[in-house]
């Protein structure tokens, strides 16, 4: 998983920034700016196409792996700290 996410390393940091964004609106309450901004980073980010690609590889990582459970916690504690920093820097 770490080498997928190194060769997307752009498409990654990309996607991450807009998370923060998306994260800091949504923590602010502005749900409906959240949700401009999820749709704007759709249509901007041209590296979506591969970070799409990078989760397609990962699915199939996950698919060959015997113990699937605990790379979906790992991806789940990913999501959940890139979340959760995004939820404290909107309410600096």
């Amino acid at each position: 998983m770490k080498e997928i996410l190194q060769e997307n390393s752009d498409a990654v940091r990309q996607a991450g920034e807009a998370l923060v964004e998306i994260g800091t609106e949504l923590a602010a309450g502005r749900i409906e700016n959240a949700l401009g901004r999820l749709e704007a980073a759709q249509q901007q980010y041209l590296a979506w196409a591969e970070l799409d690609q990078a989760i397609i590889d990962i699915q199939e990582a996950v698919h060959d792996r015997k113990n699937t459970l605990a790379v979906r916690q790992i991806l789940t504690e990913l999501v959940s700290t890139i979340l959760g920093n995004a939820l404290r820097t909107g309410m600096h």
